[in-house]
């Protein structure tokens, strides 16, 4: 059967199918709101799908996003929404997906692709590696966080009661600060309006200093929960006084939940940092294009040339030998001059890893191939930016 799928981009009049799919094969159908969000999605993405003569059959949509790695904004492949008809599971449709999407990504100038695995190593096989560990925290009222700070410089809406000003402030420094942020998402206004159609009983507090917005939430009461959705803030007073926020609704709410960065160390400065604190692995990433994201990379100390193979089977256009000039400039080496144990061979998914700072060098080095000369390691390690990366957002 699997001689007569064809892959190929879906065209617009077969948008209804990609519904179907959709909905068959998640646990959650959409209606209204959801429904119109995912339909702007399929428009706005690269959606790949895999046809049985005239049927669609299996899809997986690429969406137009960014990423920013160590200060240097990507743009980014979303991968989301994959899916096949249970019939025509395991017969390599989702594999010729991935490949098809992988060479539409390097043809828009998306250099990077994050994903959230159903099977992290049905994912990492394609070339994505974990690079975030998020940490989900759950406390109880006995423990809710109270600081000095004081909060009379919170104003507050919703989704629903929006304040116009405000609301564009919280956009504009939410990008300011993922700008900041190894691993941050610049959001535009399709991405908010995609919020708010998917937790339309968002709530907002904005932490003003003394002049701008130094911080904000974005969160939803229900069920006697406190549930955080965003907390950005610049700077301890911002982030002590959205804490003390949140703290007083401690009488019409039971427990706080939310997520923050396992590297963090969330919690150690409040009076009582011993509450449920679970590590969640849930998100991937791939170089899609090495040379060209190598190009852009903000190298922190190149003291002297570096040189590195890529094994990419599945992108066959990375498994090069590129070598990385004291200036930063980046050239594709056709003759290997140069000794094994001076050049870095690694497969594309601990490569990428490394390079946006969740995998140490040490690290990496313990599942590469070959070992690597003392001088060769300490070159990488001044030469890469220090900082590990956070992603919260989810496609």
């Amino acid at each position: 059967m699997t001689n007569e799928i064809e892959v190929k981009l879906v065209p617009i009049t077969d948008d209804e199918q990609v519904h179907r799919l959709r909905d068959y094969s998640f646990p959650n159908k959409y209606n209204e709101e959801r429904r119109k969000d995912f339909h702007y999605w399929i428009r706005q993405s690269t959606t790949i799908g895999a046809y049985d003569r005239q049927q669609l059959i299996g899809q997986l949509l690429v969406l137009p996003l960014n990423m920013t790695v160590h200060g240097v904004n990507y743009e980014m492949g979303g991968i989301g929404f994959v899916a096949t008809y249970p019939e025509y599971r395991n017969q390599g449709i989702v594999k010729k997906l991935i490949i098809r999407s992988l060479e539409e990504m390097r043809r828009k100038n998306q250099y990077l692709s994050i994903l959230a695995p159903f099977s992290v190593s049905f994912y990492r096989h394609f070339g994505w590696e974990l690079f975030f560990d998020k940490l989900h925290y759950s406390i109880p009222k006995e423990s809710f966080p109270q600081f000095s700070k004081s909060t009379n410089r919170i104003i507050r809406f919703s989704f629903e009661w929006i304040k116009e000003k405000e609301f564009q402030e919280i956009q504009q420094f939410h990008n300011q600060q993922a700008l900041k942020t190894n691993g941050g998402m610049l959001r535009d206004v399709a991405w908010w309006r995609r919020l708010a159609r998917r937790e339309p009983d968002c709530h907002f507090a904005l932490y003003k200093g003394e002049d701008s917005v130094a911080g904000y939430i974005r969160y939803e009461i229900k069920d006697l929960t406190f549930s955080i959705k965003d907390f950005v803030a610049d700077g301890i007073d911002a982030e002590q006084a959205l804490w003390n926020f949140i703290s007083s609704h401690k009488a019409s709410v039971h427990a706080i939940e939310g997520t923050a960065s396992a590297a963090s160390h969330f919690g150690f400065h409040f009076d009582q940092p011993q509450f449920k604190k679970e590590i969640i692995q849930d998100v991937m990433v791939r170089i899609v294009d090495v040379y060209a994201f190598l190009k852009r990379y903000p190298w922190r100390n190149l003291e002297s040339s570096l040189y590195v193979t890529i094994q990419d089977p599945y992108a066959p256009w990375n498994e090069l030998f590129f070598h990385i000039k004291k200036d930063g400039d980046v050239e594709i080496v056709q003759d290997r001059f140069i000794e094994r144990k001076r050049i870095l061979f690694l497969p594309i998914s601990l490569f990428s890893s490394m390079m946006v700072g969740y995998l140490s060098v040490k690290d990496t080095l313990l599942y590469a191939e070959y070992s690597l000369e003392k001088e060769t390691v300490e070159n990488w390690q001044h030469a890469l930016p220090i900082g590990q990366p956070v992603f919260y957002e989810y496609f």
